[in-house]
């Protein structure tokens, strides 16, 4: 091999290696981005099954429904405040409270927030007091 073609292989072989080079790193921050996705959708399920085993064990005891003519409603403020104190947020993670349209239960929803306060994730769950045992006949 002359020297040029030496000088070219090189060449080649740089480029080449560095091109592969890039595509791994792209490749392994795909997967810890996935990977961090995954986690966290983990653990809003973990927090929804807290809150659903919180209320199954501890939901009895406490005055979590609404007084007045309906006697199968969670009353909102105090079920947040319950379950606040009981199952605490971890950073990043929010939990809202909506409402079902047909009065059912409420809708916790838990949310993963990214640095602008954009929702990643999110998971929502019906609870109801009549779920817990919890209506007063």
């Amino acid at each position: 091999m002359s020297l040029p073609e030496v000088m070219v292989a090189s060449l080649l072989l740089a480029v080449s290696s560095s091109a592969a080079l890039g595509v791994w790193s792209q490749a392994t921050a795909t997967w810890q981005q996935s990977s961090r996705l995954q986690q966290q959708a983990d653990e809003l399920e973990l927090l929804q099954l807290a809150s659903h085993r919180w209320l199954a064990l501890h939901g009895s005891p406490l005055n979590l429904l609404r007084s007045g003519s309906d006697p199968c409603l969670f009353d909102a403020g105090a079920l947040a405040a319950a379950l606040d104190q009981a199952v605490p947020l971890p950073e990043g993670i929010t939990r809202q409270w909506v409402a079902d349209p047909e009065q059912i239960g409420i809708w916790q929803q838990l949310s993963v927030l990214d640095a602008d306060a954009e929702v990643l994730l999110q998971r929502r769950q019906l609870l109801s007091p009549a779920a817990y045992g919890l209506c007063r006949s």
